[in-house]
């Protein structure tokens, strides 16, 4: 025999006697055309994955033949390819930290009790790991699952599938004659005080359903399902089941079945919900249905499908590319790639058994991260613009949760880890100076620095017509597109009101001015006093006669008179300074950029340089000028392109009818293009970035951090 298969510490553990713990079961499946052997702790609901040649060591643990004897059975069987005995003594290691390993043929109660007491522990860090599911576990569940599968077996068949389809298909088809009426007004809709009420109540029945789905799952498998509790989830009660028996499950698709179930019956829900919502009258039972819709519908895919999260999509997506445990593994391989290429230790052993599984592990984990971190501090954000207090505790704790005690751990273990004692020296080298040299980076490094806006194609200020005066559309002078002159009547205004009060005034003066005449010569005192009125009298009727002059729109400029829904316009009413059209002519060189507030300051003291791309020419790049900067704040948009439904950044208000006001105060800018351009369209939407003078990251991320609280909290 080799003497590379032998260990100096094999004397410690070659007269022991192991013994699997009766809760353990192992199946044998088969991940990327290998064969494997998955281990399946009942009690923790924790899996392990082992190469054949390991299973044969383990299945021969029965608490009657030592270590010794097992491996040099092992031996004689495989040559070559059995595992070494310093493999031997890592897998001994790696079964009694995972719980599942007794060793001697007679359990020891302290070790039992410390077990279970480890496995509590674990089980209670990882609920207060995570500040948005708090798991709290409260029944088992087996025997009514047992009770009630004959009930709805039929449902997990050929029938249960046409079933399905039949009413989520119909469902589809509906969707799309009711878009309108479901998604109108929809954020007021759904946070509105009585709403949350009716949501708060629908959301755990539909959970339970939604579990009760995995449930039956695992119960069609052949599995058992022995906790079911309530999770907190954003601080709203959901019931959860443990459906990890699953992972026992030769095929892989029965266990996609387990995991999608959940989603399927969500659907199911949310569908049915539509057609009683589309035949009920407006009251509790519509409201009800259309909260079963967003959370069967929006929350199912949003969330429970998306496979950066923890949730059933996450399940899915590791059994279907056969990569057990493919968050933790990913994160181990990570660590794996830093101890062995920067910490240099070379005995590290790479979790990542095949080139297909190494790729998705170095992805998974850092995208998985910075999602779960985007998620909790966007819905940490959200509480805390309704309960700031309640907000700021959820994003401390999150803080803590994913980044100081993940640093801490990371820290702990380059200082003390046994494994590093070798290369204790070189960790810490490369721990605390990459640390440092990040931090240099950050702080005095200077990097580009922009801030992005949207705008459209505009034109010069004397192009736009507007009305000088508030009033109905009386006649329209000009004909859409026809060639104008400066000064030429373009439309005309009526205002009933004020030509009545002109009439009031020119009678009221008509009579002062007689009155004026009669006493001027008999009663000096008297025609002083009528000679004041009638000064402010002809004043005032200058000021109406003004307001009747515009009235009439006139053009500014020489060009072509270009009327926005000109079919509409007979008897509209526009306010005073409302756009009303445009004259045109020559090729364009202007665009009107909406900046938001809190970046408005950065624009107008520290921009350097302006670039333009327009939506239609994205390969083209436009050098421009900031012209000027349209008074005051706004809450309107310039055009509905820069919308959200028009393709833009901005939400509006929906109970506005022209769908251009915005629910954040926004300013606007004119820029002035480095040269005209005559094949420009008015109105094309455009990206603009104003450059800043470079700063160091921790200046722009401290900068962007104090814009987000003052525009979300007021902070």
């Amino acid at each position: 025999m080799s003497t590379r298969f032998l260990s100096d510490d094999w004397y410690r553990v070659a007269g022991l006697r192991p013994r699997l713990l009766p809760q353990i079961a192992i199946s044998r499946q088969r991940f990327r055309g290998k064969p494997w052997y998955v281990l399946l702790d009942r009690a923790s609901g924790r899996s392990h994955r082992f190469t054949p040649a390991t299973y044969a060591l383990i299945d021969g643990m029965d608490g009657t033949r030592t270590v010794d004897a097992l491996w040099n059975a092992l031996a004689d069987l495989l040559g070559d390819h059995a595992p070494t005995q310093d493999e031997v003594i890592q897998l001994l290691y790696q079964l009694h930290a995972a719980d599942v390993l007794q060793i001697d043929a007679l359990p020891e109660l302290g070790e039992a009790m410390q077990r279970r007491s480890r496995q509590l522990r674990a089980k209670w860090l990882q609920s207060i790991g995570n500040p948005m599911a708090l798991r709290f576990p409260l029944w088992d569940p087996q025997r009514f699952v047992d009770w009630s599968w004959p009930c709805v077996r039929w449902l997990f068949g050929p029938l249960g599938l046409l079933l399905w389809l039949a009413v989520v298909g119909g469902a589809l088809l509906q969707l799309p004659q009711h878009w309108a009426e479901l998604s109108g007004n929809l954020a007021d809709r759904v946070l509105a005080l009585e709403n949350l009420l009716w949501l708060w109540l629908s959301y755990p029945v539909v959970k339970f359903c939604h579990e009760m789905g995995h449930a039956w799952a695992v119960r069609r498998g052949g599995g058992e399902v022995h906790e079911m509790g309530l999770m907190f989830l954003v601080f709203a009660p959901v019931p959860y089941v443990d459906a990890s028996a699953s992972a026992a499950f030769r095929d892989k698709w029965a266990r996609i079945g387990v995991a999608g179930a959940g989603i399927l019956v969500e659907l199911f829900l949310a569908a049915l919900a539509l057609f009683v919502w589309i035949v009920v009258e407006p009251g509790a039972t519509r409201a009800i249905a259309f909260n079963v819709m967003l959370i069967g519908g929006v929350s199912t895919i949003v969330f429970n499908a998306n496979p950066l999260l923890r949730f059933d999509g996450y399940y899915m997506l590791s059994d279907f590319l056969e990569i057990p445990n493919l968050a933790q593994r990913s994160n181990r391989y990570l660590a794996y790639l830093v101890k062995r290429h920067a910490f240099g230790a070379e005995q590290a052993q790479s979790p990542g058994y095949q080139r297909g599984e190494r790729l998705w592990m170095q992805f998974y984990a850092p995208v998985a991260w910075c999602y779960r971190l985007f998620v909790m501090f966007g819905i940490a954000l959200f509480v805390a613009g309704k309960y700031f207090f309640a907000g700021v505790i959820l994003a401390l704790w999150s803080v803590v949760m994913m980044l100081v005690w993940p640093a801490a751990k990371g820290v702990t273990f380059v200082l003390r880890n046994a494994e590093l004692d070798r290369h204790r020296r070189r960790a810490v080298l490369a721990t605390f100076g990459t640390l440092a040299a990040l931090a240099l980076f950050a702080a005095l490094v200077p990097l580009p620095y922009w801030t992005s806006a949207e705008g459209v194609v505009w034109v010069p200020p004397n192009a736009e017509v507007r009305a000088g005066s508030g009033g109905f559309v009386a006649g329209v002078l000009a004909a859409p597109g026809a060639a104008v002159a400066t000064g030429d009547a373009l439309m005309v205004l009526e205002d009933a009101d004020l030509r009545a009060e002109l009439a009031t005034r020119r009678a009221r003066v008509e009579q002062l001015d007689v009155r004026y005449a009669l006493q001027r010569f008999d009663d000096r005192l008297q025609s002083e006093i009528t000679r004041q009125e009638l000064e402010a009298e002809r004043a005032a009727l200058a000021y109406l006669e003004q307001r009747a002059q515009e009235l009439v729109a006139l053009a500014g400029r020489d060009g072509f008179w270009v009327l926005p829904d000109a079919r509409d316009l007979p008897g509209r009413h526009f306010a005073q300074g409302e756009l009303l059209g445009y004259v045109l002519s020559g090729a364009l060189d202007s665009v009107r950029v909406v900046v938001r507030q809190e970046d408005v300051d950065q624009v107008r003291q520290n921009t350097r340089r302006v670039r333009v791309r327009l939506i239609d020419r994205p390969r083209e790049r436009f050098e421009a000028r900031i012209a000027r900067e349209v008074p005051g704040g706004s809450d309107e948009l310039p055009a509905k392109s820069m919308t959200v439904d028009g393709g833009g950044l901005f939400a509006t208000d929906p109970r506005d009818p022209s769908g251009l006001k915005t629910l954040v105060r926004t300013f606007q800018f004119d820029l002035e293009l480095a040269s005209a351009h005559a094949d420009l369209r008015f109105g094309t939407r455009a990206h603009v970035r104003f450059e800043h003078a470079p700063a160091p990251l921790a200046v722009q991320l401290w900068r962007g951090l104090r814009q987000l609280l003052l525009s979300r909290l007021g902070v």
